[in-house]
């Protein structure tokens, strides 16, 4: 996972750090990424507006220099946020203050300056790999000035070039079997007579040198600014590190590609929540609270506990008991009286969870050998005597013990069974409410019936109220020693990002082509998994990349692990092939009429971004009409997994696009969470996730009742959380309309949920007909009206 924390994806923060071509400067050297100074802007305001520029600008004018954080952003929206930034696709930079690159900057020509977005000379960029030395000093021209939008878009740009020629030699292999590249191929491209080596290289990575940024656009009439981003300056200009250009004149920039550097948000220690934190600041270890931990689990002492730092960024490092239980016994002195007068000091890093780099921990101070044994646990000093150690117990009354241990039961029975559990007490207790009288007792239930998930959910998820929860702190009995004073603070000092750990190793153009970020394990090797056409894999040893066509989702949906990827899509495969899912479009589906008259569901139209939107009904779904005309689970699943095939194969064919889903429960009971409807749910859900992964934008869940928020507090805290922020939960006719306003256009919104869109849709007239034309009925087309859509079966299917 190390390297897929140095991954650029779309919302996140970079830096970009480069050398002034006129200026001698260490930062190519450069080992720590804070250590380097990004570019930004020059503060003063002239006649030219505020311009770009790279550091420094000169002693007497650094202190009108700011350094930039830029947001990746699509400007085409086609990329979520969290999807991957490759080299070649373009990308609108977002700085701090909300500004963009822009070239339009007054009476100059080719100078770049943070301007707002959505104006005239806006530049959308690429980020383009070279190596250490192309081979020319001047900035590399893509687009030759002068020439017109018209003649531009002939030419194709040196990353177009390499995917194409990986394509076509990707594609010249037979398609069932595997294309192995050799890991060492390089591509050359000339561009309007200047030769640049761009490196094949996908995902763009923090720690990247040499990148070159290259202008696609500039929302103005003239191309003659789209060029490589260059370091200028006149020799009557202040600034000493020169301007940033996208003209073509000076030095071309070569970059560095660093992260933002994060703030520390929340360090969560024990149940001590610090919500507001800066870089250098003391935080004093709660010992009574460390205490307390190690007495919960004498055997391991404060080796069990932990302390969270959340950043920024997203990213999270953990501070282990054990690593804290080490430098504790580091910081312990004999003499109690002596320990707030030593000052003993102790460094060591923590990896970051989910993002780039490490934080710096500093733990200062000394305590008492005795308060340390205490929470270090019962051997964890060998000069204590056991006449040292002590014995602490919690004067508390019987009622809170006894509260305190129901806590302790709810806490560890899990979401499933807590939910099986509820739902039969739910059942019971439903029933005998319908046949009680208004009063106390009816009270009592419905009262237990909403307060108890309520309780649980308090219990599982961490809130700041948590600590209520918790047993008060351990107080020692008369014949216990209290704990010695002791001044042991904590510090993060710094976010630090090595550069010379990154390893970025570059990756084939045919698996740019493809999609796929297969990286070797090593300098020498490679791991090469080949598929076959009937499935199988094997696992071999070769100095070669080997290829497949994994679709992109595949990964992503193993965050980004590209070898659980790729056996998740073989797991797809061989389930299609078993399920026959190549013809499933071919032949007759006799339940389909039958179904779809007692379970409401149906496609109509687009969202604003082209999404199909996908409308279904299953409060009103009839089970007993289904069972009456022979219908079973399997009937069920078969019709689901033949309109999910209909919908990717003939409504959006584009594998990376993504469907929304309006889920109306009007009409559901709470006894319909259980038998073959939930069943049903379960069953679907679990084929949706497995083998259509990354394929949900958005659901809306309408018309819910007013218990089912109850259900949903008890498991989203265990949902995936991109999941879990894709759920949209409303009722209330005119809630109902707004929240679909967000994302599907009125005119494509049925009118049942206040939209103007009459009748059934394109889309499933298409269904309809197909059906008829496959199960032959009366009136049915004569041929098929989607055979121009569909793609034939074949035997390697």
């Amino acid at each position: 996972m190390e390297n897929e924390a140095l991954v650029v994806r779309y919302g996140h923060k970079i830096r970009l750090g480069t050398a002034s071509a006129y200026l001698a400067s260490h930062d190519a050297d450069a080992t720590n990424a804070s250590a380097i100074v990004g570019i930004g802007y020059y503060e003063k305001n002239g006649r030219h507006g505020i311009l770009s520029c790279v550091p420094p600008l000169g002693d007497k004018l650094d202190h009108l220099f700011n350094e930039d954080e830029y947001l990746v952003l699509d400007p085409s929206e086609q990329h979520d946020v969290g999807d991957v930034v490759e080299y070649g696709h373009v990308v609108v930079l977002v700085n701090q203050h909300g500004m963009v690159w822009n070239n339009k900057t007054g009476g100059i020509t080719g100078y770049v300056g943070p301007r707002p977005r959505n104006i005239p000379g806006e530049m959308y960029v690429t980020f383009q790999k070279m190596t250490s030395g192309n081979g020319s000093s001047s900035a590399s021209a893509v687009v030759a000035p002068g020439s017109t939008k018209s003649e531009s878009n002939k030419a194709m740009s040196a990353p177009a070039v390499l995917l194409k020629q990986s394509s076509s030699t990707s594609t010249s292999s037979a398609s069932s079997h595997v294309t192995v590249v050799s890991s060492s191929a390089s591509s050359t491209s000339l561009v309007h007579g200047q030769q640049a080596l761009l490196v094949a290289q996908g995902p763009l990575r923090y720690g990247d040198r040499n990148v070159a940024i290259k202008v696609v656009e500039s929302n103005r009439h003239s191309m003659m600014f789209n060029k490589r981003l260059s370091n200028f300056k006149k020799p009557t200009s202040r600034i000493a590190g020169g301007y940033i250009c996208c003209d073509g004149k000076g030095s071309e920039l070569k970059f560095t590609v660093c992260p933002a550097n994060p703030r520390v948000e929340q360090i969560s220690m024990l149940n001590k929540l610090i919500t507001s934190y800066n870089y250098g600041q003391k935080i004093a270890l709660p010992l009574a609270l460390l205490e307390t931990c190690a007495d919960k689990v004498k055997s391991g002492g404060i080796q069990q506990a932990e302390i969270v730092f959340k950043l920024s960024n997203q990213a999270t490092a953990v501070l282990p008991g054990k690593l804290l239980h080490e430098n504790l016994m580091a910081h312990a002195v004999v003499d109690a009286n002596a320990a707030s007068k030593q000052e003993k000091e102790s460094i060591f890093v923590l990896p970051l969870r989910n993002g780039p780099g490490e934080l710096v921990l500093k733990l200062i101070g000394s305590a008492p050998q005795k308060a340390i044994g205490k929470i270090a646990g019962e051997n964890a000093l060998s000069s204590s005597s056991s006449s040292d150690a002590t014995v602490s117990a919690t004067v508390m009354l019987p009622q809170l013990s006894l509260f305190y241990k129901l806590v302790d039961v709810l806490r560890m029975v899990p979401v499933p069974v807590f939910a099986l559990l509820y739902a039969i007490l739910t059942h019971f207790l439903w029933n005998s409410l319908m046949t009680m009288e208004d009063g106390l007792k009816r009270e009592l239930v419905v009262l237990v019936l909403v307060a108890f998930p309520a309780f649980y959910v308090a219990v599982k998820v961490d809130h700041p109220f948590s600590s209520l929860l918790q047993p008060p702190p351990v107080e020692p009995l008369r014949d216990s020693e209290p704990v010695p004073n002791a001044n042991l603070k904590l510090i993060v000092t710094e976010h630090r990002f090595n550069l010379s750990a990154t390893g970025a190793v570059p990756v084939t153009a045919v698996a740019i082509a493809n999609g796929v970020d297969l990286r070797s394990p090593g300098p020498t090797t490679a791991i090469a998994v080949a598929v076959t056409t009937d499935g199988s894999s094997s696992t071999t040893t070769a100095t070669a990349l080997v290829v497949t066509a994994v679709p992109k989702r595949f990964v992503l949906a193993e965050k980004g692990d590209e070898v659980k990827g790729l056996v998740r899509y073989q797991e797809t495969l061989a389930w299609r092939r078993e399920e026959n899912l190549s013809d499933i479009l071919f032949k007759p589906s006799p339940a389909f009429k039958t179904i779809k008259e007692n379970y409401p569901h149906y496609y109509h139209k687009r969202g604003k971004r082209g999404e199909p939107v996908y409308y279904e009904k299953p409060g009103k779904i009839n089970l007993k009409a289904l069972k009456s005309a022979g219908l079973n689970l399997d009937d069920l699943m078969h019709n689901y997994i033949m309109v999910t095939e209909f919908l990717w194969q003939v409504i959006e064919a584009d594998d990376n696009k993504k469907c929304i889903s309006v889920v109306d429960v009007e009409g559901i009971g709470i006894s319909d969470f259980r038998g073959e409807a939930v069943e049903y749910v379960k069953k679907a859900a679990a084929v949706s996730g497995k083998h259509y992964p990354e394929r949900c934008a958005y659901i809306f869940v309408i018309n819910i009742p007013s218990w089912f928020n109850v259900i949903w507090n008890v498991v989203k805290g265990m949902i995936d959380e991109v999941t879990r922020e894709k759920v949209v939960m409303v009722r209330g006719k005119k809630n109902i309309l707004e929240a679909l306003l967000e994302r599907i256009p009125l005119e494509n919104i049925p009118e049942e949920y206040g939209g103007t869109s009459e009748g059934s849709s394109s889309e499933e007239t298409m269904l309809h007909d197909l059906m008829a034309y496959l199960n032959k009925d009366a009136g049915a087309p004569a041929t098929n009206p989607v055979e121009h859509l569909l793609k034939k079966p074949t035997a390697a299917q």
